[in-house]
């Protein structure tokens, strides 16, 4: 049997990258995204020992345990990694860690420098950038790529605090390069003004941006599909949601991902950029 390759110690000389964030957190905060990785990038998770992370978990481990239970289930041999720059959490999180199956550690977006030659298959930094200015985004998610595999994946984004509803950027590897590949709205449907909600936690890169032309475009359309789903006299929010996504892919200008079964379950996987 082949053993599971360990995370090498960094230099103790290796300044950590970023700055502490709130750390809030709680149980199931990020289910909506782990759900959408294994619905719609499943593949990366079969990886022989392959190595995900978890980047700024917050006070709590929460974020970092739900990921390893939902991701290990599809492949026990996958590698899971925490990471936050704040060293009181990483020493709270410490009980939690099963090595090498699931370790944390102390370090921030410079995940090259702890992971050494080792690379990510996938890399998640949520509820963090959005605590930083603007212009650090795109130089974070640089150096948050640096640690990614070719052809692996960069999610960042934003959630509502019970993790009900959630908004993400998803990135891929492509010949050394972050390539924008979807912008993800998540909702598990009890919101009662969709989708309007979902400008209130838009990634960073968007929410100063909601007065140009293409988000006022898009959300208008989305917005229209809902009005015109509620006219037909559908009232359940699940199939409004539906209904909605069907008319945008059909009426706009938009490209969507048009796999049914993110769709049902409350993905509408945006492809077209904003910016």
């Amino acid at each position: 049997m082949m053993c599971a390759a360990t995370l090498p110690k960094p230099s103790k000389q290796v300044k950590a990258y970023g700055q502490p964030t709130r750390g809030k957190t709680a149980p199931n905060r990020l289910r909506r995204v782990d759900v959408y990785v294994c619905l719609a990038h499943a593949e990366l998770l079969s990886t022989p020992s392959g190595l995900v992370v978890d980047v700024g978990f917050g006070a709590q481990p929460y974020t970092t345990l739900e990921m390893a239970a939902r991701w290990q289930a599809y492949n026990p041999t996958l590698r899971v990694l925490g990471v936050e720059i704040d060293p009181e959490r990483v020493r709270a999180a410490q009980p939690y860690a099963m090595p090498p199956q699931l370790t944390f550690m102390l370090g921030g977006f410079n995940l090259a420098d702890l992971i050494g030659a080792q690379t990510a298959t996938i890399i998640r930094c949520y509820n963090v950038l959005r605590q930083y200015a603007e212009q650090d985004v795109q130089p974070a998610l640089n150096a948050l790529s640096k640690a990614l595999r070719e052809g692996g994946l960069l999610i960042e984004g934003t959630s509502t605090p019970s993790g009900g509803m959630a908004a993400f950027d998803v990135y891929r590897k492509q010949d050394g390069a972050l390539v924008h590949q979807a912008l993800v709205f998540a909702t598990n449907f009890h919101q009662p003004d969709l989708p309007a909600e979902f400008q209130t936690i838009l990634p960073k890169r968007l929410i100063h941006h909601m007065r140009d032309a293409a988000p006022v475009a898009f959300f208008a359309a989305w917005q229209r599909a809902f009005a015109i789903a509620q006219g037909m006299g559908i009232r359940s929010r699940r199939k409004q949601w539906i209904a909605a996504a069907e008319w945008l892919t059909e009426n706009s200008d938009f490209v969507f991902d048009r796999r049914r079964r993110l769709i049902e379950r409350g993905y509408l996987c945006l492809r077209t950029p904003l910016l």
